[in-house]
């Protein structure tokens, strides 16, 4: 795998300064939270609104929310080969069976910029062998 699709590291040392600002950023009343914010975009560097945390253990639980914070942007790579493809679907399909749901949306967004298919878990998650939705994926983004 080139070096462009590895997953980037997450501070591990950040996780529990990021999930106490996430609890604090839920605890307040909608607008409200904007030092809280502040804080939260200095140490992961991304802007986030005060709404992307509201009731969050609705959906996810705290560690996990924490670590899709830390998880940086994935970069757009227009070429993507067909074994590549593969091998993140593979991955996709990994995470999402290990619960490692920041790694599996940082690659679907991967996905997502790279082939500009808004739909890419229609493919990951059809049942098909791995071979079959890349190609399948590669004729979508044509």
């Amino acid at each position: 795998m080139r070096k462009a699709l590895e997953f980037p590291r997450i501070d591990e040392g950040k996780l529990d300064a990021v999930e106490a600002l996430i609890a604090a950023i839920a605890d307040k009343e909608p607008g409200t939270a904007g030092a809280e914010l502040e804080d939260l975009a200095a140490l992961t560097g991304k802007v986030h609104t005060d709404v992307e945390f509201a009731e969050y253990w609705s959906w996810t639980d705290l560690d996990t929310l924490a670590r899709l914070t830390l998880t940086p942007e994935p970069p757009c790579i227009p070429d993507l080969s067909r074994e590549e493809l593969v091998e993140l679907v593979e991955i996709i399909q990994h995470c999402s069976v290990t619960g490692r749901e920041w790694a599996m949306r940082y690659y679907t967004a991967l996905l997502r910029r790279s082939l500009s298919l808004p739909n890419v878990m229609d493919f990951v998650a059809s049942g098909e062998d791995v071979e079959v939705i890349a190609e399948k994926l590669l004729q979508a983004a044509r």
